[in-house]
């Protein structure tokens, strides 16, 4: 029987898949930033439930570092878009 994390993990992981794709053809590059944001969230949404499916806090880590730097670099790109310094 299959565990009821790791179905959620795939399912996160088709839904990454999906918005990753989604992104690629965006007609404008913060559109692009967008797509990659989200799927980069829903990843990470991914990896808490392969992280709880496999009882290691490694994978959990991993995750919350890369959606800490995914949304420090929206925030830069966001700034530098509209001219702003820090």
């Amino acid at each position: 029987m299959i565990d009821t994390w790791l179905f959620a993990e795939l399912c996160l992981m088709f839904l990454s898949i999906c918005a990753i794709l989604r992104a690629i053809p965006g007609p404008t590059p913060e559109d692009q930033l967008i797509g990659a944001t989200t799927a980069i969230t829903i990843a990470a949404g991914a990896a808490l439930a392969l992280s709880i499916s496999w009882g290691n806090l490694f994978v959990l880590d991993v995750s919350i570092i890369l959606t800490l730097l995914c949304y420090a670099g929206t925030i830069a790109y966001a700034r530098s878009w509209k001219g702003d310094t820090p």
